[in-house]
């Protein structure tokens, strides 16, 4: 783990602060809230900026569709809501007032997989990244830390056209110790391993490394890679690793059906490439009123459930042999 300077793991403190610079800067930044100023971190943005912030309310859609309408007038529009509904409440706006013009608007899915915690099971948002990556021209984020945040918050910000940033309520730990350089399309490699090889993205970027220490101990070298841009997706890293490994583990904190696990295996069959392949998510059930570590723990998402599940899939693999 990255001996990371004092600064918060809370998303929108990061975002907060961001926004408002990003927006002395960029006179064309306009944010959208559904009434989620709090979660969203923008309060200080609307009482800085009053005339380029729109709170429309708990109403996903009409932000969406308003949204479209002012990025195609020529402004960057950040707009958010809880993950769960920027993503299937507004699915509709997203993909046809967004995606199908082309519009330069920042999908922000707040509060994102589990980490929505005791909002409950309908707030929680295991499914969003499965349907954003399947919209045409939609870039697909997520920051592995606040630092990343920042990363890719100043790289969106000068981005020319649709994206989902998926973030999270809260990080569990630092990735990185200073702001890393982002790029859509690339992964970040972590740790280098050749045993096996965890990808991972968001909050479980942290578990993936301290997954990767336990097995370290065991004598088993396993490879971590960040993948922040789930789409476009780093395919040249993944064929690289993938082909040279012995197993390949995704983690995600959202449905094993169409989020990271599904892109990185879409890659691997298309390469031909029919190494071992573990996804670690939610499997096929929505999440539930609990907190974050309890609802880590029911799913597997635990650095000693990773682990095992690396060193049981290298086992079964010594065994066929």
């Amino acid at each position: 783990m990255a001996e990371a300077k004092e600064r918060s793991l809370i998303s929108k403190e990061i975002f907060g602060k961001l926004i408002v610079e990003l927006g002395h800067q960029y006179p064309n930044i306009v944010v959208g809230d559904t009434d989620l100023m709090r979660c969203f971190g923008t309060k200080a943005f609307s009482k800085e900026f009053p005339k380029r912030h729109i709170n429309f309310g708990i109403a996903e859609q009409n932000c969406m569709a308003a949204s479209a309408g002012m990025a195609l007038c020529g402004k960057n529009v950040f707009s958010s809501s809880f993950a769960n509904f920027a993503t299937k409440r507004a699915c509709d706006q997203v993909s046809i007032a967004v995606c199908y013009n082309k519009a330069n608007v920042k999908v922000c899915g707040l509060y994102a997989g589990l980490t929505a915690e005791k909002n409950g099971g309908t707030h929680i948002g295991v499914e969003d990244v499965a349907i954003m990556r399947s919209f045409p021209g939609m870039a697909v984020v997520e920051a592995a830390d606040t630092y990343e945040l920042e990363a890719i918050t100043r790289y969106v910000a000068e981005y020319e056209g649709p994206v989902y940033f998926r973030q999270p309520k809260m990080y569990l730990h630092h990735v990185y110790d200073d702001v890393p350089e982002f790029e859509l399309g690339k992964a970040r490699v972590i740790k280098e391993g050749t045993d096996a090889v965890l990808i991972a993205c968001g909050i479980t970027v942290a578990i993936a490394m301290d997954a990767a220490a336990l097995l370290e101990e065991k004598g088993i070298c396993a490879a971590v890679i960040n993948m922040p841009s789930i789409k476009p997706i780093d395919e040249e890293t993944v064929k690289a690793y993938a082909s040279h490994s012995k197993a390949v583990v995704t983690v995600e904190n959202h449905s094993v059906i169409g989020g990271l696990g599904s892109a990185v295996a879409e890659v691997m069959a298309g390469n031909g490439i029919n190494t071992k392949l573990e996804r670690i998510g939610l499997r096929d059930c929505f999440g539930m009123t609990a907190t974050l570590a309890y609802q880590l723990e029911a799913n597997g998402l635990t650095r000693e459930a990773v682990a095992n599940k690396v060193e049981k899939a290298l086992n079964n693999i010594n065994k066929n042999k």
